[in-house]
């Protein structure tokens, strides 16, 4: 029973940890899944692409986050012309279209991690995240009843 216990500690603790790394790296860096196979080899579909959103000044060979409406686009960047990038995913026979204004650049990607977005559009379902905040709590209340036995059993051996 104690492995248990211990075993609930520690995903409990993880799970706090990444809830509040998520919280922090989205104050200074934007998280996308990478949806389509355009940057392959670079970037594998099913990943996770982290901007950095200080950085909105790309040089040629950049991979950057810009969104056209209210999709958000990961391509390289492969050269500049009048004040306005051009990109191309890497996986593409053709450059883009339509060239990148810098005003709508949302950053520069700084790291990827191969197939985690396909675990972040799961835990992004409703359902799957209300069972897994409903866990959660529920360890939580498991915890504290466990701590506060655990305080009474000392002071009753105390007298």
């Amino acid at each position: 029973m104690k492995k248990g216990r211990y075993h609930s500690k520690i995903i409990l603790i993880v799970m706090a940890l990444t809830a509040f790394l998520l919280f922090a790296l989205t104050r200074r860096f934007s998280v996308n899944v990478v949806l389509s196979g355009s940057m392959e080899p670079a970037l594998k579909t099913g990943g996770i692409v982290i901007s950095d959103t200080k950085k909105r000044k790309p040089d040629t060979g950049d991979i950057i986050t810009y969104q056209i409406g209210d999709m958000n686009i990961t391509h390289r960047v492969i050269g500049k012309r009048n004040y306005r990038y051009i990109t191309k995913g890497d996986a593409n026979d053709r450059k883009d279209p339509v060239m990148v204004k810098p005003e709508q650049i949302t950053g520069t990607v700084v790291l990827d991690i191969p197939f985690l977005g396909y675990v972040a559009v799961f835990l992004r379902q409703k359902s799957v995240f209300c069972l897994l905040a409903l866990m959660l709590i529920q360890e939580l209340i498991l915890i504290g009843i466990h701590w506060k036995g655990e305080r009474r059993n000392n002071c009753v051996k105390k007298i």
